[in-house]
Protein backbone atom coordinates (compact mmCIF):
# COMPACT_ATOMS: atom_id res chain seq x y z
CA UNK A 1 0.00 0.00 0.00
CA UNK A 2 1.13 3.26 -0.96
CA UNK A 3 1.22 5.80 1.63
CA UNK A 4 0.28 9.33 1.12
CA UNK A 5 0.67 12.28 2.52
CA UNK A 6 -0.37 15.73 1.63
CA UNK A 7 1.19 19.02 2.84
CA UNK A 8 -1.24 22.07 2.57
CA UNK A 9 -4.57 21.47 3.25
CA UNK A 10 -6.01 24.76 0.59
CA UNK A 11 -7.81 24.92 -2.25
CA UNK A 12 -5.50 22.12 -4.23
CA UNK A 13 -4.54 20.47 -1.06
CA UNK A 14 -8.15 19.61 -0.16
CA UNK A 15 -9.12 18.76 -3.59
CA UNK A 16 -6.00 16.22 -3.96
CA UNK A 17 -7.34 15.08 -0.69
CA UNK A 18 -11.09 14.34 -2.11
CA UNK A 19 -9.76 12.49 -5.14
CA UNK A 20 -7.53 10.16 -3.24
CA UNK A 21 -10.60 9.41 -1.26
CA UNK A 22 -12.82 8.67 -3.64
CA UNK A 23 -11.35 7.98 -6.77
CA UNK A 24 -9.93 4.46 -5.13
CA UNK A 25 -6.64 4.59 -6.83
CA UNK A 26 -5.23 0.97 -6.66
CA UNK A 27 -3.12 -0.23 -3.43
CA UNK A 28 -2.92 4.11 -2.65
CA UNK A 29 -4.57 5.43 0.67
CA UNK A 30 -4.13 9.00 2.02
CA UNK A 31 -2.81 8.58 5.11
CA UNK A 32 -1.37 11.47 6.62
CA UNK A 33 -2.09 15.80 6.84
CA UNK A 34 -0.26 18.62 7.43
CA UNK A 35 -0.96 22.70 7.17
CA UNK A 36 0.44 25.71 9.11
CA UNK A 37 -3.11 26.09 10.18
CA UNK A 38 -3.35 22.40 12.25
CA UNK A 39 -7.10 23.44 12.23
CA UNK A 40 -7.49 23.56 8.60
CA UNK A 41 -6.39 20.29 8.47
CA UNK A 42 -8.57 19.12 11.33
CA UNK A 43 -11.76 20.49 9.45
CA UNK A 44 -10.49 18.73 6.03
CA UNK A 45 -9.96 15.07 7.92
CA UNK A 46 -13.70 15.45 9.42
CA UNK A 47 -15.15 15.90 5.56
CA UNK A 48 -13.31 13.83 4.14
CA UNK A 49 -14.98 9.58 4.24
CA UNK A 50 -11.73 8.47 4.88
CA UNK A 51 -10.36 5.75 7.21
CA UNK A 52 -7.22 5.88 9.51
CA UNK A 53 -5.89 9.65 8.07
CA UNK A 54 -3.62 10.90 10.98
CA UNK A 55 -2.31 14.92 11.29
CA UNK A 56 1.27 14.90 11.38
CA UNK A 57 4.25 17.43 11.62
CA UNK A 58 5.75 18.09 8.47
CA UNK A 59 8.71 16.40 8.92
CA UNK A 60 7.30 13.08 10.76
CA UNK A 61 4.86 13.15 7.18
CA UNK A 62 7.12 13.21 5.16
CA UNK A 63 8.93 10.17 7.07
CA UNK A 64 5.88 7.90 7.21
CA UNK A 65 4.91 8.60 3.76
CA UNK A 66 5.82 6.75 0.56
CA UNK A 67 4.66 9.69 -1.71
CA UNK A 68 4.48 13.30 -1.09
CA UNK A 69 2.71 15.87 -2.16
CA UNK A 70 3.39 19.74 -1.70
CA UNK A 71 0.38 22.08 -1.65
CA UNK A 72 1.41 24.53 0.60
CA UNK A 73 3.96 27.34 -0.30
CA UNK A 74 6.92 28.30 -2.15
CA UNK A 75 8.32 29.36 1.06
CA UNK A 76 7.28 26.15 2.32
CA UNK A 77 8.38 23.97 -0.84
CA UNK A 78 11.92 25.22 -0.19
CA UNK A 79 12.18 23.22 3.08
CA UNK A 80 10.07 20.58 1.93
CA UNK A 81 11.35 18.98 -1.35
CA UNK A 82 15.26 19.09 0.02
CA UNK A 83 13.66 17.12 3.28
CA UNK A 84 12.18 14.60 0.81
CA UNK A 85 14.75 13.95 -1.81
CA UNK A 86 16.98 13.50 1.33
CA UNK A 87 14.74 10.65 2.71
CA UNK A 88 14.36 9.47 -1.22
CA UNK A 89 10.87 9.81 -1.14
CA UNK A 90 8.25 10.74 -4.31
CA UNK A 91 6.96 14.03 -4.22
CA UNK A 92 4.36 16.20 -5.81
CA UNK A 93 5.28 19.75 -6.64
CA UNK A 94 2.38 22.32 -6.69
CA UNK A 95 4.45 24.96 -5.60
CA UNK A 96 6.88 25.09 -8.96
CA UNK A 97 8.62 28.30 -8.42
CA UNK A 98 10.71 26.93 -5.53
CA UNK A 99 12.19 24.52 -7.75
CA UNK A 100 14.42 27.55 -9.24
CA UNK A 101 15.14 28.72 -5.56
CA UNK A 102 16.63 25.26 -4.35
CA UNK A 103 20.32 26.18 -4.59
CA UNK A 104 21.87 22.51 -4.63
CA UNK A 105 19.09 20.60 -6.27
CA UNK A 106 20.28 19.15 -9.06
CA UNK A 107 23.26 17.77 -6.67
CA UNK A 108 20.21 16.13 -3.92
CA UNK A 109 18.49 14.78 -7.32
CA UNK A 110 21.84 13.10 -8.16
CA UNK A 111 22.03 11.41 -4.90
CA UNK A 112 18.65 10.77 -4.18
CA UNK A 113 16.36 7.45 -4.81
CA UNK A 114 13.53 9.86 -4.50
CA UNK A 115 11.48 11.59 -7.71
CA UNK A 116 9.99 14.93 -8.36
CA UNK A 117 6.69 15.58 -9.71
CA UNK A 118 5.36 18.49 -11.84
CA UNK A 119 2.17 18.83 -13.37
CA UNK A 120 1.44 21.58 -16.02
CA UNK A 121 -0.79 23.34 -14.11
CA UNK A 122 -2.98 25.80 -15.65
CA UNK A 123 -1.09 25.52 -19.09
CA UNK A 124 -2.00 23.14 -22.21
CA UNK A 125 0.65 22.32 -24.42
CA UNK A 126 3.93 21.01 -21.83
CA UNK A 127 3.94 17.71 -24.23
CA UNK A 128 4.21 19.56 -27.37
CA UNK A 129 7.12 21.74 -25.32
CA UNK A 130 8.75 18.20 -24.10
CA UNK A 131 9.06 16.80 -27.05
CA UNK A 132 10.50 20.01 -28.78
CA UNK A 133 13.12 20.11 -26.46
CA UNK A 134 14.15 16.29 -27.56
CA UNK A 135 15.52 18.74 -30.92
CA UNK A 136 16.13 22.51 -30.62
CA UNK A 137 14.26 25.45 -28.71
CA UNK A 138 15.18 28.32 -30.00
CA UNK A 139 12.78 30.96 -27.88
CA UNK A 140 9.80 30.56 -25.35
CA UNK A 141 7.65 33.35 -24.16
CA UNK A 142 4.84 33.49 -21.90
CA UNK A 143 2.03 36.37 -21.44
CA UNK A 144 0.12 36.38 -18.23
CA UNK A 145 -2.86 38.48 -18.38
CA UNK A 146 -4.02 38.30 -14.36
CA UNK A 147 -6.51 40.40 -12.41
CA UNK A 148 -5.40 42.90 -10.58
CA UNK A 149 -6.70 42.17 -7.19
CA UNK A 150 -5.17 39.00 -7.43
CA UNK A 151 -1.73 40.51 -7.63
CA UNK A 152 -2.01 43.48 -5.28
CA UNK A 153 -0.85 41.29 -2.32
CA UNK A 154 2.21 40.37 -4.45
CA UNK A 155 5.98 41.40 -3.67
CA UNK A 156 6.00 43.08 -6.52
CA UNK A 157 3.11 45.46 -5.76
CA UNK A 158 4.77 46.35 -2.68
CA UNK A 159 8.03 46.73 -4.41
CA UNK A 160 6.46 48.90 -7.63
CA UNK A 161 3.21 49.79 -6.58
CA UNK A 162 3.69 53.41 -6.45
CA UNK A 163 5.56 53.46 -9.73
CA UNK A 164 2.04 52.38 -11.43
CA UNK A 165 -0.39 54.28 -9.43
CA UNK A 166 -4.26 53.67 -10.07
CA UNK A 167 -4.71 51.06 -12.52
CA UNK A 168 -7.64 51.04 -14.65
CA UNK A 169 -6.94 49.46 -17.98
CA UNK A 170 -4.73 46.74 -19.22
CA UNK A 171 -1.29 47.59 -18.55
CA UNK A 172 1.92 45.97 -19.06
CA UNK A 173 3.58 45.77 -15.31
CA UNK A 174 6.44 43.53 -15.70
CA UNK A 175 8.76 42.38 -18.40
CA UNK A 176 11.41 39.87 -17.72
CA UNK A 177 12.81 36.60 -17.23
CA UNK A 178 10.76 33.61 -14.86
CA UNK A 179 13.60 33.67 -12.13
CA UNK A 180 12.47 37.44 -11.58
CA UNK A 181 8.88 37.03 -12.38
CA UNK A 182 8.39 33.89 -9.85
CA UNK A 183 10.21 35.94 -6.97
CA UNK A 184 8.05 38.81 -8.18
CA UNK A 185 4.89 37.19 -8.10
CA UNK A 186 5.39 33.89 -5.77
CA UNK A 187 1.74 32.80 -5.63
CA UNK A 188 0.97 33.46 -9.29
CA UNK A 189 3.20 32.50 -11.89
CA UNK A 190 3.95 28.71 -11.06
CA UNK A 191 3.11 28.36 -14.44
CA UNK A 192 5.94 30.27 -15.89
CA UNK A 193 8.51 27.74 -13.85
CA UNK A 194 6.66 24.55 -15.15
CA UNK A 195 7.05 26.28 -18.72
CA UNK A 196 10.80 27.37 -17.99
CA UNK A 197 11.53 23.33 -16.88
CA UNK A 198 10.16 21.74 -19.82
CA UNK A 199 11.86 24.06 -22.34
CA UNK A 200 14.95 26.09 -21.95
CA UNK A 201 15.22 27.37 -18.40
CA UNK A 202 14.14 29.99 -16.24
CA UNK A 203 17.28 32.64 -17.25
CA UNK A 204 16.25 32.25 -21.04
CA UNK A 205 12.27 32.01 -20.81
CA UNK A 206 10.89 35.58 -21.37
CA UNK A 207 7.75 36.11 -19.08
CA UNK A 208 5.31 39.15 -19.54
CA UNK A 209 2.31 40.31 -17.01
CA UNK A 210 -0.68 42.53 -18.28
CA UNK A 211 -2.52 43.10 -15.41
CA UNK A 212 -6.26 45.49 -15.41
CA UNK A 213 -9.29 45.50 -12.79
CA UNK A 214 -11.62 44.49 -15.68
CA UNK A 215 -9.82 41.21 -15.97
CA UNK A 216 -12.03 38.38 -14.36
CA UNK A 217 -9.99 35.15 -15.66
CA UNK A 218 -6.55 33.93 -15.24
CA UNK A 219 -5.20 34.19 -19.09
CA UNK A 220 -1.79 32.39 -20.58
CA UNK A 221 -0.57 32.92 -24.17
CA UNK A 222 2.72 30.53 -25.20
CA UNK A 223 4.70 30.84 -27.88
CA UNK A 224 7.55 28.17 -28.64
CA UNK A 225 9.98 28.27 -31.72
CA UNK A 226 12.14 25.34 -32.05
CA UNK A 227 14.09 22.87 -35.03
CA UNK A 228 10.62 20.78 -35.04
CA UNK A 229 8.25 23.68 -35.68
CA UNK A 230 6.60 26.34 -33.55
CA UNK A 231 4.07 26.15 -30.48
CA UNK A 232 0.93 28.58 -30.13
CA UNK A 233 -1.26 27.92 -27.09
CA UNK A 234 -3.90 30.35 -25.37
CA UNK A 235 -5.91 29.26 -22.30
CA UNK A 236 -8.36 31.43 -20.87
CA UNK A 237 -8.99 29.70 -17.38
CA UNK A 238 -11.84 30.42 -14.74
CA UNK A 239 -10.48 31.11 -11.12
CA UNK A 240 -10.79 27.64 -8.81
CA UNK A 241 -14.29 28.42 -6.97
CA UNK A 242 -12.39 27.83 -3.46
CA UNK A 243 -9.61 30.45 -4.12
CA UNK A 244 -9.72 33.10 -7.11
CA UNK A 245 -5.73 33.16 -7.11
CA UNK A 246 -5.66 29.36 -8.53
CA UNK A 247 -7.15 28.47 -11.87
CA UNK A 248 -9.51 25.28 -12.13
CA UNK A 249 -7.26 23.98 -14.52
CA UNK A 250 -4.75 24.11 -12.08
CA UNK A 251 -6.94 21.78 -10.13
CA UNK A 252 -7.65 19.84 -12.03
CA UNK A 253 -4.46 19.24 -13.60
CA UNK A 254 -2.57 18.53 -9.97
CA UNK A 255 -5.67 15.36 -9.75
CA UNK A 256 -4.92 14.37 -13.02
CA UNK A 257 -0.97 14.05 -12.48
CA UNK A 258 -1.74 11.88 -9.69
CA UNK A 259 -4.20 9.55 -11.59
CA UNK A 260 -1.26 9.25 -14.28
CA UNK A 261 1.28 8.21 -11.67
CA UNK A 262 -0.94 5.87 -9.97
CA UNK A 263 -2.41 4.62 -13.36
CA UNK A 264 -1.48 0.88 -15.08
CA UNK A 265 -2.01 3.44 -18.38
CA UNK A 266 0.16 6.72 -19.02
CA UNK A 267 -0.96 8.60 -21.82
CA UNK A 268 0.90 11.84 -23.20
CA UNK A 269 4.75 12.54 -23.39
Amino acid sequence: MTRVGILGCGAIGQALAKALCTQKYQHVQLSFLCDQNPSRAIELKTRLKCADIKILALHELITKSDFVVEAASINAAQKIVPLALKLNKKILVLSVGALLEIGNLRTLLATSKGTIYVPSGALSGIDGILAARVGKITSVEITSRKPLRNLKSSPFFQKEGKRFGIIRKPTLIFDGNVREAVRYFPESLNVAATLSLAGIGPKRTRVRVITSPLYRMNQHEVRVASSSGEIYCQMLNLPSKTNSKTSQLAVQSAIATLSKIFSKIKIGT
